[in-house]
Order: C-alpha cells, then structure tokens, then sequence
C-alpha cells in the first residue's frame, strides 16, 4: 500500500480492539509457528482520521486545584523499550490489538510474546518514524531486524500476571505515548525536562579513556536536530509523515552530550521539595549525568544514587517527595536478553516495601517503559511536534487514590508525570510540553474513604522465574550488572 503524501495522524482506536481479537487467549510459551497471516492485503478503503494535538496553553503559572490533594510522594519508575500493545495488547477492556498490519499489507496474528527476547529489535528515532508511518502504524517489520516480525507479539497473563494484577487493581493507561520516535537517552531526558534538547539518538564513543558517562567524558558525542527555523520544523514533520528518514536525518548534528536546560530537580531545589533521582553512575539510562549544571553541582552525589539505594531509603524513613528509578538492566525488560519475569520480580519488590511503609497512604507510583523497542502498536501517536509523539508505551497508575480496575484513556506522554509532579507542589511548568500536558487527574479518585490506604494494599508475591539456562547462569554471575550494554 502507497503511502499518501504527509498524511494525517490516524484515529484508529477501534481497528484492532478485542472485539475483533482472533480467537482466545493463547498459552504463555512461545509459539514456534511463524505469524499468521490472516488477511493477505490491506482494505484500501480504511480512512484514517484526525488525531488532534494537545490545547495550546502558553501560561507558565500552576494548575489551580478546587481541593486538597492527599498526594504528597510521587516514584516515577521508567523501565525499558516495549510498546502497549506488547504488554497489555491482550488485556480487557484496554484498547489492544491481537493482529497487527505489515508494511506489504498483509494482516498477521500476533503470537504470544517469549519472556526473553533476543536478540533486540530497532527502535531508533528512524525506527519509530518507519514503524508509525505516518500514523499508518503498519511499519514494525521496517526497523532494525523486524522482518523476521518478531516484534509482532504481545503477553497473556499467565506471561507476566504481576503486571496484570496491579492493572486489575490500579490503573492502566492505554494512551501513554513515548515523548518522542525513540530512543533510550532523549526519552529520558523528557523524564526529567520535558524535553530532549533536541536530541535524537544515544551516546556514541569516539576515541577516548574517558568512562563513558555524558559530562563525565569529552569523548562521547551525540546526534540532535539544529536549531530549526518555523519552515523547517513543518518540513521536518512532512518528512516524518512521509517516512523519509533521509531527510528527517539531514537537519541533525553532532554534539557533546553535555546538556544545559532547565530540569524538574531546578524547581524542586528552588521550592526546597526533596528529591533523589535512582540511577547507576556511568548508566545510559541515567538522564541527569548529561545535564551540566546538576552534574557539576553539590547536588551531584547526595540526590544522584545508586538504584539500590531506594529500598534502604524507604526502610529507614527518609524517601523523598520525589523519586525518580531507573532499574538496573537486568530487570528493566529491555530485549536482547533480560527476563520480564525477573523485571517483574524486582518491581514488586519495590511496590511492597512502598505499600508496606508509612508513605504509602501518600504516595503515586507511575510506572512508564521508555519507548515501543520495536515491538508493534496499533494506535497512532498525536504528532505534536518534529520530535513526536512516538508510538504507544504501557502506564500504571498505583495508589491507593488510584481508581480501582480502570483503564485510563486521556491521551499522555512522558511530560504528564511531571505536570502532575507540579500539580501536586503548585509549581509552573518548563515547557511548552508539560505546559500542555494533562495533569493525570482522571487516574484518581479522591473521594475515597480515609481508610483507603489501609484497605488497597495490594501486597504481592515475587513468582519464580523458570529461565533457560544460558539466562539463568548469566543471573546468577553478573546480577545486577547483567546485559549493562543494552542502552537504546
């Protein structure tokens, strides 16, 4: 199927939603049959509709509430690389898919998704141009070793019934999309700043014997879109709704990747809200090593720590109003090697000890994976600005405010977490992205009893994870050290 000329994003909510799934859920173990094909050409009557952007709100004050909200801990968990319908595609009553469109126009099942998966799959800011094809969202067997369609998979509980229990319990949102295309580092850094600074791909190393860590290591350079004038930026788009990475590519340059834009913790500090940001020295998830001025600063070190040392804060009283977690790579479910089950295990891990502390009756647990990994989405991402929105990832909502068993549908991105982070302190916003962002209120239900912190405990437990060997040796050798260079 020809891809029209700079088409509109696709509101193609209803396309793929289980009344239409292609029979009953199928077992937890992989299928070795390739994917089934069930329709051999694409209806070329499918119209695509209308995606419309976020309300355009210049104020830069704070969200004015009618009421006192009892949130006063925010954790913002961000594991790695898998799209929505991957994880909860399968899910009643989300909005999910069972087959998924292929950039031939062919039609094919998804099978049930392997607990490992390897070797990894692209998911580049190219990547996520080619598989959203301007809002086509039929380009997953373009990016980097699609072909095979192995990203054309997704989970039954029995796969990772954690996931699904805090679902059926809490919230589940199915129009979180990624920041932007892809990949690892900018979406990070829209964690933290509701922006990229432009950026649009991970660290790469030049010739150096520095340690591999953005400031820390003038060897390091990485690529970004130039400063844009307003005609360039819509020719930017028109490329990305065309799919021509070629010319999207032709705007980009290289740069240290040494940043120095306004970040969340600025304003924290400012208004004297405590803060730690869990993330490994060195990491390429660790988002704030590339922000100059928090690098260079005393606050480099005490509020910048190990992601192991959460747990011993909670435990000894002393957990920030705002805690950002970046899991180790063993369990942050990125492909190419690490167990969703053993993700799994450590989220639950962190969700007890919160639930089984005095923070708990106060505290909002967002939990986020940082881009699509290549895996496939049936639902097309608002197309904001030229550097996205990419396509759909996974959200849980969890705590004991949360509405019970709801799927949120309200359309949100990486910068939606912090606009509620604002909400909740009175604070005003960075950018024009979390200017615009909504503040994930709907996720809650404030109205409940004083007793509800007591009464939606959900206290879980860690399920054994029956890896091959090969994984399990590699667990029990590096632990969590394991698969540390997977970064994008």
């Amino acid at each position: 199927m020809p891809l029209a000329t700079r088409p509109l994003r696709a509101a193609l909510a209803a396309l793929f939603v289980c009344s239409i799934a292609l029979g009953a859920c199928s077992s937890a173990k992989e299928s070795t049959e390739a994917p089934v094909i069930v329709e051999a050409t694409r209806d070329p009557g499918t119209a695509r509709g209308s995606q419309p952007g976020p309300p355009d709100q210049s104020t830069a004050g704070p969200v004015t509430l009618d009421r006192k909200i009892p949130i006063k801990h925010v954790v913002f968990i961000i594991k790695e690389n898998r799209s929505f319908d991957n994880v909860f595609g399968r899910y009643p009553p989300a909005d999910g898919a069972r087959a998924g469109w292929t950039s031939d126009g062919r039609k094919v099942r998804l099978k049930v998704a392997p607990d490992v998966t390897d070797p990894d799959l692209g998911h580049v800011f190219p990547d996520g141009i080619r598989a959203v094809r301007g809002g086509a969202m039929d380009g997953f067997d373009k990016v980097r070793d699609g072909g095979s369609l192995r990203g054309y998979v997704s989970f039954t509980r029995n796969g990772i019934p954690k996931y699904w229990s805090y679902a059926d319990h809490f919230v589940l949102g199915d129009r979180m999309f990624s920041s932007q295309y892809g990949p690892t580092f900018p979406e990070h850094l829209y964690t933290v700043g509701a922006q990229s600074g432009r950026i649009t791909t991970n660290k790469r190393k030049k010739p150096s014997d520095g340690p591999m860590g953005y400031c820390a290591d003038h060897g390091e350079y990485i690529e970004r879109f130039r400063k844009l004038s307003p005609s360039e930026q819509r020719k930017v788009m028109a490329a990305e709704e065309d799919a021509d990475v070629d010319e999207v590519r032709s705007y980009w340059e290289d740069i240290w990747p040494c940043l120095n834009f306004k970040v969340l913790p600025d304003m924290l500090n400012r208004h004297d809200i405590s803060w730690r940001y869990y993330a490994d020295d060195g990491s390429w998830m660790n988002a704030l090593e590339g922000i100059k001025h928090i690098y260079n600063s005393r606050y480099w070190g005490p509020n910048v720590q190990p992601d192991e040392q959460f747990l011993s804060d909670v435990r000894a009283e002393h957990m920030r109003k705002v805690s950002w977690i970046v899991p180790p790579t063993g369990y942050n479910d990125h492909p190419g090697g690490p167990s969703m089950c053993m993700g799994e295990r450590w989220l639950v891990r962190e969700v007890n000890t919160i639930m089984r502390s005095k923070y708990w009756k106060s505290t909002a647990i967002f939990l986020v994976w940082d881009d699509f990994g290549g895996f496939y989405d049936h639902v097309p991402p608002p197309h904001y600005d030229y550097m996205g929105l990419g396509p759909r990832v996974p959200l849980l909502v969890i705590s004991p405010w949360a509405k019970k068993g709801y799927v949120d549908s309200t359309t949100y991105e990486f910068s939606s977490v912090l606009k509620f982070i604002e909400t909740v302190h009175g604070l005003g916003c960075l950018t024009k992205r979390d200017c615009q962002a909504d503040p994930m209120l709907n996720a809650f239900d404030f109205d409940q009893p004083k007793s509800a912190p007591r009464t939606r405990k959900l206290i879980l437990h860690q399920r054994h994870c029956d890896l091959d060997p090969k994984t399990r040796q590699l667990y029990e050798e590096l632990g969590d050290n394991v698969f540390k260079n997977l970064g994008d």
